[in-house]
């Protein structure tokens, strides 16, 4: 090889590696939305409209819980004035489904018994979507009257493939769970209500002991991870949060203040495909405010 064939072999090289390297800081980290050890920042992708709904005249009364069907692509958003819930295309924003008050005043008490009534459909507060026995549930709390019944509804599919409210539990007439949650890791659903955290097995309509992550209060909104590993959670104090679930413990560096977007009732959160959607309740706004009941969809690097 002459000097000139080395020269030029040399320069290559050096060039190679010059686009190696930067090729390794322009190449964005892995998953940096899971990672507990870095310092995350939040971002507003988009909203989704709810008053009205994009291409209708459908409008949200009140935004209070949501919940993720994966194999349906829907966002389920319960609407506590409205008495009814809506399935909602979650990349478009499209509203697919209204099921209204009547469905589930209807509906009749699991096991056999009595329709639930007027009385339980006055406060849904929460949802989730257990993945194991394909099943979604509504629960409805105690505000804000002495005659208001705590009620849960489990919503299953029918033979055409669309869920129908096919019953309801009554709930102590204390119990207010303004956020639910399923966990894929031992096939649980999950309850918040305050700083109190506990199992409900619907079948037994049986909740669990109580317990809390130190630091955690005024939960509004839950949702897990795809292996249940970690738990997400919106709080009154509008904030998005993050818990290590193996440990109970808050992640470092993994609170962020969401009035800055525009937040300020935050109601409920959904993980899906690395964005986190955030529904905001707050009653404020005019209805001629796009942003009134908006879900805020979020990333996080």
């Amino acid at each position: 090889m002459s000097r000139l064939q080395r020269q030029n072999t040399g320069r290559l090289g050096l060039l190679l590696l010059v686009v190696f390297t930067i090729g390794l800081l322009h190449d964005p980290a892995p998953a940096p939305a899971l990672s507990l050890t870095s310092t995350p920042q939040l971002r507003l992708a988009g909203t989704i409209r709810t008053t009205p709904f994009a291409h209708t005249n459908i409008s949200m009364k009140d935004s209070e819980g949501s919940a993720f069907v994966p194999s349906d692509g829907s966002l389920w958003l319960s609407d506590d004035n409205g008495r009814r819930v809506y399935e909602v295309n979650h990349a478009t924003g499209a509203l697919k489904r209204v099921i209204g008050r009547s469905r589930f005043e209807s509906a009749r008490r699991f096991g056999g018994g009595s329709i639930a009534g007027a009385s339980r459909t006055v406060d849904m507060e929460s949802m989730a979507y257990d993945g194991a026995h394909d099943a979604l549930y509504v629960f409805s709390g105690s505000c804000c009257s002495p005659s208001v019944k705590p009620t849960v509804f489990r919503l299953k599919r029918n033979t055409r493939g669309r869920f129908y409210v096919e019953s309801f539990q009554p709930l102590p007439s204390s119990a207010d769970y303004t956020a639910a949650a399923w966990n894929p890791s031992n096939g649980k659903i999950y309850v918040g209500e305050g700083p109190d955290l506990r199992t409900f097995n619907y079948a037994t309509n049986t909740a669990g002991r109580a317990f809390s992550v130190p630091n955690l209060a005024g939960i509004t909104g839950m949702s897990f991870t795809r292996h249940g590993a970690s738990l997400f959670v919106t709080t009154d104090s509008e904030k998005l949060r993050r818990v290590r679930w193996p440990t109970k413990r808050l992640a470092g560096g993994w609170t962020f203040d969401l009035t800055p977007f525009g937040i300020h009732d935050a109601r409920a959160v959904e993980l899906i495909g690395g964005r986190y959607y955030v529904s905001d309740g707050d009653d404020a706004r005019s209805n001629a405010d796009p942003r009134k009941y908006a879900v805020y969809v979020f990333t996080v690097n």
